[in-house]
């Protein structure tokens, strides 16, 4: 492959776009780091997490005013 091949490749949007998958994929993906961003979920008895309490250095919060989501986003 010669420089001019080279940076016809680099212009080539499809080209690209395949780069960014591959990169996101065994970059981020498929690491520790995706780890770390799952994070701990609560759990509630009641279904509907009203008995979810969160602690914080400044004392407990009740689960109704924090924002927690079940669904993923």
């Amino acid at each position: 492959m010669n420089r001019t091949s080279a940076r016809l490749l680099a212009q080539n949007p499809q080209v690209l776009k395949r780069l960014a998958k591959y990169m996101a994929l065994h970059c981020f993906r498929n690491t520790v780091l995706e780890d770390f961003h799952t994070g701990i979920t609560p759990s509630s008895q009641a279904g509907d997490y009203s008995d979810v309490v969160v602690k914080t250095p400044f004392g407990e919060s009740p689960g109704q005013n924090c924002r927690v989501s079940a669904t993923r986003r």
